[in-house]
């Protein structure tokens, strides 16, 4: 594999895993400590907001300064931020205005951070091996999904929540040490200044408006990241009405969704998709709302048997990995280096919206109307937008606007 690779990797790995166990002790922790509900969604909420906000910002910066010395640098910062707040929770002076500060202030350093890894793949691999290195990011991204909560929940049962500060704040400074021995090849960069860096941002969004294909790519993004937010909101509901206990139920689902990224990011990464990616992110997209249309058909037919549900679950799980590889791929042959920092902000801005909008939506929506409804009308919708955006994007291909290799 790729040296340079390799070190992006382990670092992302490293820094995930942390990202995990951090997000458990403060939940917990909040919970614990003030037995708030709402409290604890506050402390969630400040943690991915800015992120939401900055991702529009954040790409201007990574196109405009060193990629290297910006996640370095985020990495540094955010294991600044974690051994302050260990230190303020050791002499027990940790506030809760405090820990809202501070994960506002990690979820800041994460909107540059995020953006920049899909930016700098294509900065130290070969093109035709872009969407094999996008899998095995989206591999580190899927195990530290699946290992992170259950180390940090052992963690924090086994010997508290000053460790977990402690490994945590430890985890970023490693990751800051993998990404420092990466080489990136430099690239021409026009002159800094405060003024540049808003002409920046208003140029990737006429770069990205002025294009069909990324704008579909976009929507799909949207629409893949909206569906997503959709299932995790009915996952709760839909384990809590299977038979057994609903707690359980949720943890067998779980594990299913995150085994099934870790086995299609790995399959990608043996068996590269170079070529066709567009054929396999539309048609992914389609699949997923074939899997949430027999969701809702078996429950609907009165089974209640968790484990018929598992292989959907599973399905859907690496579908969405597919797709998430897919659309990586076609972004970085689609743009030119000096923008794809900002575009990749805009993909994540994108993301970080689309979820917890979705988890508002249909947390509502079920005060009103069955988990299996929303299922089943979000399948419905998800085969014809499909279809037309895929019809689209190959318009787009014919008009020479994509490399038509890309795409067919």
């Amino acid at each position: 594999m790729n040296r340079n690779l390799v070190l992006l990797l382990s670092g992302q790995l490293v820094s995930q895993i942390g990202d995990k166990f951090h997000m458990l002790a403060v939940a917990f922790l909040v919970l614990k400590t003030s037995g708030s509900t709402a409290q604890m969604g506050l402390v969630l909420f400040c943690s991915v907001f800015p992120g939401m906000l900055l991702g529009f910002v954040s790409g201007a910066f990574l196109d405009r300064y060193s990629r290297k010395m910006i996640i370095v640098s985020a990495d540094i910062v955010r294991g600044g931020i974690v051994a302050v707040i260990g230190i303020l929770f050791y002499v027990d002076n940790l506030s809760f205005p405090v820990l809202l500060a501070a994960q506002a202030l990690i979820s800041a350093c994460t909107a540059f951070f995020d953006p920049a890894i899909p930016a700098i793949i294509p900065q130290i691999v070969d093109r035709e091996e872009l969407p094999r290195s996008n899998s095995q990011a989206q591999f580190v991204s899927g195990i530290s999904t699946i290992i992170g909560p259950v180390l940090g929940g052992l963690t924090v049962a086994w010997v508290g929540y000053l460790p977990v500060f402690i490994i945590n704040a430890a985890t970023y400074l490693f990751s800051a040490g993998f990404e420092s021995f990466i080489r990136i090849p430099r690239i021409e960069r026009a002159a800094a200044g405060a003024s540049r860096i808003v002409a920046d941002i208003l140029d990737g969004c006429r770069y990205v408006y002025r294009r069909n294909s990324l704008i579909i790519i976009l929507v799909m993004v949207g629409v893949i990241h909206f569906f997503v937010g959709s299932i995790e909101a009915v996952i709760p509901v839909l384990a809590s009405d299977l038979d057994g206990n609903g707690a359980q139920n949720i943890g067998y689902i779980q594990t299913c969704f995150g085994l099934g990224t870790v086995l299609a990011a790995l399959y990608i990464s043996v068996r590269n998709i170079n070529g066709p990616e567009a054929r396999y992110l539309f048609g992914s997209v389609f699949l997923i709302g074939l899997c949430l249309l027999l969701i809702a058909g078996t429950y609907w037919a009165g089974f209640r048997i968790v484990f018929f549900f598992l292989a959907l679950f599973l399905a859907i799980g690496a579908l969405l990995i597919i797709a998430g590889t897919s659309f990586r791929s076609l972004i970085q042959k689609e743009v030119e280096d000096r923008m794809m920092g900002r575009v990749f902000g805009f993909v994540s801005s994108v993301g970080n919206i689309s979820i917890p909008l979705a988890m508002l939506i249909s947390g509502h929506l079920m005060e009103f109307v069955d988990h299996s409804i929303i299922l089943a009308v979000s399948g419905f919708l998800l085969l014809p937008t499909s279809m037309v955006a895929y019809h689209e994007f190959l318009v787009s291909v014919k008009s020479g606007r994509l490399p038509r290799e890309s795409a067919l």
